[in-house]
Formats: C-alpha cells, structure tokens, sequence
C-alpha cells in the first residue's frame, strides 16, 4: 500500500509540472532512445520463511547484460533557468545468475555449499525530479548550448517478475514485485542540428526486491526471497528537441 501511494504521488507531481510548464510555453521538449551494457554487483539473497528460518544464499554472481529505454520531459526555456529540467524515464535490463554457479548458504543447519540459479526480468520508470545541464559552446542555432553535459536523479520504482522457482515446491508458481528504489544519471549531449542529438551516460540504479512462494519442502510455508541489487549501466542513444 505505501508503495502504491508513493508511485500515485510521483506520477502526480511530475504532471502537474509537465503541465504547468506547457501552459506558459516556456519549455524546450525532449523525447530519447537508448540502449546499453549493464552490470551488477554480487548480492545476497535471504530467504525467509513462515516457519521461523532464514537461509542465506552469499555472493550470487549476477550477469552482465544488456538494457534499452526511452524517455522524455522537458528543460525550462526561460532565460537562466534553461539549465533545469524534469522528466519521466522507462527502461528494462535483466537480472540472472549464471547456470551452476555454486554459492555459500548459511542457514540453521550451519554453511554449506548450493548450486543456486535466479533470473529476475527488470522494469524501472524512474521520476527525474531533479535534472540540470550545462549548456555549453552556445551561439544563435545552438540557443542552449551545444555541448550539454547534464545530470538526473529521482526515485524510481522497480517492477520485477520471477517465474518458476528451483528453490520450491510445487513447480509452476511466479510472482511479481513493485518497488521504490533510486536512478542517478551522468552524460552529455552533443547537438548535431537544431533538433536532434547523440549522447552517451552512466546510470547506478539500486533497489530491493522480495518476491513471495509457497514451499511444501519440508513443511507447508510460505518463503519469502529478499535481494538487493546495485546495477552499474553504460548507455547511449538519440534526443530528439521540439
């Protein structure tokens, strides 16, 4: 429920400001596309159950993958306000460890060693609350600059989705988590027209996701796998100005 009241809230505030902005004219509209390399941190992932246990699988190895995107917003167009923007940001990366990697559990029967899998598909729509730019090597085509180096930040809400579950029995169950996490972007974008833009970035995302099974193995429960993620992406991608 908080969750949906923080996502509620977000989605709000970002259109009252898209409106606002577009009332008075005063904006300068961008639309991106992107795509890139991702790579995440090693991450624990905790397993609770309703019984009473807690099993710990230590340092699951994440792989590197891929990411795409797309977003859009506006930078205010006012005279020495053109150096702040908002916007809204929808991009999709992969969590999965690779197959057979062998990790340390610890949980009530001591540590031992486990072969552990998890795939974890990934959605962010991150709320850009706060984006500035630099604009640089101005002149009459170029008004804002044609070098713009810029940074973003916002909360971001995660939705994750798991499929069937090697860790549980019965076979066949999925589940889905939504989450409020963080996004930070740094880049730049270098103006080739009037309209139309390259640039290049590096984005840190972190989130927790936990995402609820039933387990009849060794008793009827319900366990509850719990993991932090810190993803590390290097993208780049096409503006489009209006």
């Amino acid at each position: 429920m908080t969750n949906r009241i923080i996502i509620g809230l977000l989605g709000l505030a970002l259109c009252i400001g898209l409106v606002l902005s577009a009332q008075d004219g005063s904006a300068e509209w961008y639309a991106d596309a992107y795509a890139g390399a991702v790579w995440t941190e090693n991450t624990d992932l905790t397993v609770t159950s309703s019984l009473g246990t807690t099993t710990t699988y230590q340092g699951l190895d994440v792989h590197n993958n891929w990411t795409a995107g797309g977003r859009g917003g506006y930078w205010l167009d006012k005279p020495k306000l053109d150096w702040l923007g908002f916007g809204l940001d929808v991009f999709f990366f992969h969590l999965k460890t690779p197959p057979g990697q062998q990790v340390g559990v610890t949980g009530t029967g001591g540590t031992t060693t486990q072969v552990a899998h998890w795939s974890l598909p990934a959605w962010g729509i991150g709320f850009d609350v706060l984006r500035l730019r630099l604009p640089l090597l101005r002149d009459e085509q170029f008004v804002h600059g044609r070098l713009q180096p810029y940074l973003a930040a916002g909360p971001t809400v995660f939705i994750t989705y798991a499929g069937q579950n090697s860790f549980v029995q019965p076979t066949g169950q999925s589940d889905t988590n939504v989450s409020v996490g963080a996004k930070v972007d740094a880049g730049a974008t270098v103006m080739v027209t009037k309209r139309i833009g390259a640039f290049a970035q590096y984005r840190f995302t972190h989130f927790t996701s936990e995402l609820d099974y039933r387990n009849n193995n060794p008793a009827p429960a319900t366990e509850t796998f719990k993991a932090t993620y810190d993803s590390h992406h290097i993208i780049a991608g096409l503006s489009l100005r209006f």
